[in-house]
């Protein structure tokens, strides 16, 4: 229900509009004398309201994304990092283990302390923290220091993925909230294009190190643009009869939970699932998060509130987040390989097959944004999910003599299916929020992405690798080309880690098919 207090006209300086000219807003309402009980406040916005600043506060805010999405062009330096220090591939390797974790790790932690302590606040500091961990990678002097150096670029990014999308929804009303959505994992999605294009460059004709010193000048007009543009958006709006504490206990335990899980998988596959090692890890995963859900049900002020879960919508929603990014992850790690050993194709042209995915998740995302906006979520999110099912299982029809152009066909309708669920499944989740849980919203939705792709490395490339050194023990994967027997046994591995890549994004369609049914049910019980 929305408490609207009498609309005022801005006759002094309004913080979000800080830094523009405020000639033609003088006699607007102030945005900010609405307040909202259960429904966000910018739903009493109408278009006509909208203005160019809101659009420029929401590419600020997507700076957050765009500089954690320009993290693939690290995957791409992980050789000439290891040659420069000398170190193994797997110490190499740390650089994205810790950062992944970390950032998974600390997500709900991030999104509630957003919440309780204000998102604009909590984004800055997330901004801070990552700039401050360009400049201390790119001047490390050792493998171990640039790994320690990522695990604090993992908390600003944490903060980034967590936040973000709670400051989004929040300028914009509901009815236009997909869109909004939609261009900022538009933008995310072409900072993936311009890091993988900025790596190779900046590998050819300078130091690994401006990998991380580049990001800088974006880091601070990030910083620039959420101190003067943001201004008054996203502070924490509670009376003094609301205010809540922090659960740090939770965070902990939340953090033990997932970094517990993570590294049993890693462990798991590297030395065997029945070793001590990953019991032990399993077991403190299991632990904490035994104690962490009791605790959150019982303390008045929780880390997060369990009983969201308990809504088809955020549940459906997280679910098809989860098993479509642990599905889809499949082409990121295991189609290099095929490209490369079997297809015989060049480093360049692999990266342009990824390109092209990348560009059609950039264009379809505000496309998935306006349907959803026009036609539901619910079922935008079902129909991104179908096609990317149907291109995963296209890919098991690929065989050793298969044109480059097939491949690129495929990698585009990859990147439609995604670029069309992720805007909408955001706008699903974030839908479901109140204000007031805004930033844990966001949280839940980064962790369940994080959390697939992780899980994906381990499990799918685990089984990917197996079944090739099942059939072929003798030939070396990075030699699966040499040979008929071989390339045979490449082709089974590769169509079995597809069909499981399948089968995965196949849950996620039910899971979203679920959060479209419970959105119907719940169309018409909104309390206006």
């Amino acid at each position: 229900m929305l408490n609207i207090q009498k609309p005022a006209t801005c006759r002094g300086r309004v913080d979000f509009l800080a830094g523009f000219p405020r000639s033609g807003y003088r006699n607007r309402p102030c945005i900010h004398k609405i307040v909202s009980v259960n429904e966000k406040h910018v739903d009493s916005i109408s278009d006509g309201s909208l203005t160019w600043v809101q659009w420029v506060q929401l590419l600020v805010v997507a700076s957050g994304v765009f500089l954690s999405s320009l993290d693939v062009s690290v995957n791409v330096a992980l050789p000439r990092i290891s040659d420069y220090f000398y170190s193994s591939p797997t110490t190499t390797y740390l650089m994205i283990i810790f950062y992944l974790g970390t950032t998974v790790g600390l997500q709900l932690t991030m999104g509630r302390a957003g919440d309780v302590f204000g998102l604009r606040k909590i984004f800055i500091l997330g901004l801070v923290t990552y700039s401050l961990a360009m400049l201390a990678i790119g001047f490390s002097p050792s493998i171990q220091s640039v790994v320690g150096f990522r695990v604090l670029q993992a908390v600003g990014n944490s903060a980034l993925l967590a936040i973000a999308p709670a400051l989004a929804t929040s300028l914009f009303p509901s009815r236009i909230r997909g869109r909004a959505l939609g261009v900022m994992t538009g933008v995310g999605s072409v900072g993936m294009i311009v890091g993988t294009l900025y790596a190779g460059v900046a590998l050819e004709y300078m130091s690994w190190r401006w990998i991380f010193f580049g990001r800088i000048p974006i880091c601070l007009l990030a910083i620039l643009g959420s101190v003067t543009v943001i201004r008054g958006v996203g502070n924490q709006n509670k009376s003094s009869s609301e205010v809540t504490s922090f659960d740090w206990i939770g965070g902990v335990l939340a953090f033990m939970c997932l970094i517990g899980f993570i590294a049993a998988m890693n462990i798991a596959t590297a030395v065997g699932w029945l070793r001590a090692e990953t019991f032990v890890s399993l077991g403190i995963s299991i632990f904490a998060g035994t104690f962490f859900i009791r605790r959150q049900s019982i303390i008045p002020d929780p880390l997060v509130k369990l009983g969201i879960m308990k809504d088809l919508v955020v549940a459906g929603a997280f679910g098809s987040n989860l098993f479509l990014y642990m599905g889809s992850f499949v082409n990121l790690f295991i189609l290099p390989y095929f490209v490369g050993e079997i297809i015989g194709a060049s480093s360049f042209v692999l990266g342009i097959l990824l390109l092209l995915n990348a560009v059609s998740v950039s264009l379809f995302s505000p496309v998935g944004g306006y349907l959803s906006d026009r036609f539901g979520p619910g079922f935008i999110t079902v129909l991104g999910l179908l096609i990317v099912l149907l291109a995963l299982i296209s890919y098991t029809l690929l065989t050793a003599d298969s044109s480059l152009r097939q491949i690129a066909v495929r990698m585009v309708f990859v990147g439609m299916g995604m670029g069309l669920f992720q805007s909408s499944n955001l706008s699903l989740m974030m839908g479901k929020m109140k204000l007031s849980d805004l930033g844990s919203g966001g949280a839940v939705s980064s962790m369940s992405r994080g959390l697939g792709s992780v899980t994906a490395v381990t499990l799918l490339g685990w089984t990917f690798t197996s079944i090739y050194e099942w059939k072929s023990p003798a030939v070396d994967i990075l030699q699966a080309g040499s040979s008929p027997d071989s390339v045979a046994s490449f082709m089974y591995a590769f169509q079995v880690s597809y069909i499981a890549g399948s089968a995965i994004v196949l849950i996620g369609l039910v899971s979203s098919a679920a959060a479209w049914i419970g959105l119907k049910r719940s169309e018409n019980s909104f309390v206006v």
